[in-house]
């Protein structure tokens, strides 16, 4: 049987949240979708929760596999999806009711690879769900477009939830996930390539996912400092190999890199300095002079931190510099 969708739902280890995700998914509008649900070595009693809602739901399938990692979890799902359409859902999150009739109707009426929404970050200590609508800030174009008329795409958070991609797509251009350890940020190579080889994307400022930022075992956690920097690598090998040149989606994918560099320098323990160092080094020296220094969308914070990534000893001022004011932020929160 073909379905309209195929939901793809990696799970591991999130027995505390697991059940309001799934309810979300059988209570959808739309009822043609299949529901693949991978319990990827699953050590509470998440492999339990998915049983109990396939008794009730005979759209579940259960996948029960070893730990190979969030981009395993979701490769498994991709080679058994029926659906015209693939929707991955992260597992300790859920989503609108009306989330997958609406994201197809609009793919089936313009033809598209990616319809992609906005989205809501979630907090359960406090119930709040703040939207994240990026339309605010940014020109969003309206109807069909490329990642050329939408470069911004590529700096935004990945959100690879948030759309639903045809199936046909994804394996016409062979896209699937880098199968590293754990959560290893590999949605970040995966938006990347969905964005850059698809021919229609659509985008919608309605949101219907609710990302949900408490839960502390979160994939989108750093655990392992190297995750960021081994993804980029990917990321620009992928683009060197299609000869993808657009200074403007460059400029964009600087400031995500540069965000990752943030990240890192705030967290860090000084005996993982020297490692982060050279690969920020790196990281720095790769990216283009000339696109950092004069587009119009890298800014002047953005900026100073390259300048400042070009040496060991920048690197370190920039370091105690971004940990002192995070210190300073608490100290004035509290």
């Amino acid at each position: 049987m073909d379905y309209k969708i195929s939901v793809i739902i990696p799970v591991y280890n999130v027995e505390e949240y697991l059940a309001q995700c799934i309810e979300s998914i059988i209570n959808q509008t739309l009822k043609d979708i299949e529901i693949i649900c991978i319990n990827d070595g699953s050590t509470d009693l998440s492999k339990d929760i998915l049983l109990k809602y396939k008794k009730q739901d005979e759209r579940i399938i259960i996948i029960d596999k070893a730990n190979g990692g969030y981009g395993s979890a979701c490769n498994t799902g991709l080679s058994l999806a029926r659906g015209k359409y693939i929707s991955i859902i992260e597992s300790d999150d859920f989503i609108d009711k009306n989330m997958f009739e609406d994201l197809y109707n609009i793919a089936i009426k313009y033809k598209t690879d990616i319809v992609k929404s906005a989205y809501y970050e979630y907090k359960d200590n406090t119930n709040i769900a703040s939207k994240i609508n990026w339309s605010k800030d940014y020109k969003m174009p309206q109807g069909v477009f490329k990642i050329c008329d939408c470069t911004q795409l590529i700096y935004f958070h990945p959100s690879i939830w948030s759309c639903i991609y045809k199936k046909s797509f994804l394996d016409k251009n062979k896209i699937r996930f880098i199968e590293a350890k754990g959560a290893g940020w590999v949605d970040n190579p995966f938006q990347i390539q969905t964005l850059c080889l698809a021919k229609k994307i659509f985008y919608t400022d309605k949101a219907y996912y609710y990302y949900r930022l408490t839960n502390p075992n979160s994939s989108s956690n750093i655990v392992n400092i190297k995750n960021p920097f081994d993804r980029s690598d990917e990321i620009h090998k992928f683009l060197n190999e299609k000869k993808i040149e657009d200074k403007n989606l460059y400029a964009h994918l600087y400031k995500r890199e540069m965000s990752y560099i943030d990240i890192i320098l705030k967290g860090i323990t000084s005996d993982l300095f020297d490692l982060a160092a050279d690969k920020i080094f790196k990281m720095a020296k790769r990216m283009n002079k000339e696109v950092i220094l004069n587009s119009k969308y890298v800014n002047d914070y953005e900026k100073s931190v390259y300048e400042s990534c070009l040496s060991k000893t920048g690197i370190l001022k920039l370091m105690k510099r971004l940990q002192e004011e995070k210190r300073n932020a608490v100290i004035v929160h509290v």
